[in-house]
Parts: C-alpha cells; sequence; structure tokens
C-alpha cells in the first residue's frame, strides 16, 4: 500500500515536469505568431507615423518576412537539441529586445532593422520552440502537432486584438504589450525548459 502511494507521489512531478517545458515553448511560439500577425496588421501604421508613401509602406513587412525565413531555414541547420534552453531563451530575448526597438523607432530606416531583427528572432523562436513541442511526448506524438497548430491560432488571435487595442494605445503601445507578452515567454521558456 506504501509502495503504491509512493509511485503515485512521484508519478505527478514527472507529469508536471513533462508538461512545463511542452506548454511554455508553445506559449513562445504563440508569442513569435503574435508578433508576426502584429508586425503584418500594424505595416501601414508604422509607415504612415513617418510618412511614407504608399508604395513603400509594406517595406518593414518585407524585412520581417526576409529575417524570419533566412531564420528559420538557418536554424533547421544546427542539429540535436543540445543547449535549446539557451538558444530559445537568448532568441526571447533578442525578439523582446527587437520589439523593444521597433516601438521606439525613431526614423522609417531604424523600424525597417528592427522589423528585419524582430523577423529573425521569431523565426528562431518559432524552430527551436517547435523542436522543444516535437521531442515532448505528448500522448501519441500527435498531440505536439495540435499544440502547434494552438500557437499559431493564439498569435493570430492576439495579432488580431491587436487592432482593438490600436485606438486606444497606438500602435507603439501596441508593440509594448508584445514586448510584455515576449519577456514573459523568455522568462518562462528557461524556467521551464531542461538543460538537454
Amino acid at each position: 500500500m506504501t509502495t503504491t502511494t509512493d509511485s503515485h507521489r512521484t508519478q505527478r512531478p514527472t507529469a508536471a515536469l513533462r508538461w512545463a517545458p511542452v506548454l511554455s515553448a508553445t506559449y513562445a511560439q504563440a508569442t513569435a505568431f503574435a508578433a508576426t500577425a502584429a508586425t503584418a496588421f500594424l505595416v501601414t501604421d508604422i509607415a504612415a507615423n513617418f510618412g511614407i508613401p504608399s508604395a513603400a509602406r509594406l517595406w518593414p513587412l518585407g524585412a520581417f518576412a526576409l529575417g524570419l525565413v533566412v531564420a528559420a531555414n538557418a536554424s533547421r541547420r544546427v542539429g540535436a537539441l543540445a543547449r535549446t534552453r539557451y538558444t530559445g531563451s537568448a532568441s526571447l530575448a533578442a525578439l523582446t529586445l527587437s520589439a523593444v526597438a521597433l516601438a521606439l523607432a525613431p526614423n522609417f530606416g531604424f523600424a525597417l532593422g528592427a522589423a528585419l531583427a524582430l523577423g529573425a528572432a521569431s523565426g528562431l523562436v518559432i524552430a527551436i520552440a517547435g523542436r522543444v513541442v516535437i521531442a515532448a511526448e505528448v500522448g501519441d506524438g500527435t498531440g505536439s502537432t495540435v499544440l502547434s497548430a494552438l500557437a499559431v491560432l493564439a498569435g493570430l488571435t492576439a495579432g488580431t486584438l491587436s487592432l482593438f487595442a490600436l485606438p486606444a494605445f497606438g500602435w507603439r503601445g501596441v508593440l509594448g504589450l508584445l514586448v510584455v507578452a515576449s519577456a514573459l515567454a523568455a522568462w518562462k521558456f528557461a524556467e521551464h525548459t531542461p538543460h538537454e
């Protein structure tokens, strides 16, 4: 009887430890997808703020997309999951700092550079956090796919909701909300992702 009780006690923390990295990685992915959606929705407001003509207003989105694609493709060559905690946390920190830079951009050229950096950081976060989700034992394996899909949906929903916050906070304030979300994601990812 005592043995059974002891085994139940040891199994609960193990399950919690297994879920904590998965949920923090899913939240990290959702934050990166939210950065993507928010940039797409706010790009015309950002460009209009600097008096950029209509023909060039999508340039920040192009810079973001370029950074995302290059970083996501480059991260595939990294290899095993070693140091995922550090690379993922660093990528989330870069996402946070890039969002700060874009929110505080003094001119359009600076905004383009910040959007490029934000895209690169988002691409790294999506790829690295995705590897954590896939490597976890979630059900028969389909659970990992479901969680990644939920991360995309949550990110797009957050990006859409940013449009409702836009009149009250402006595009800089909306990016400030992204800064808070990504800083929280970096903290939780570093806290819960195993060392190896």
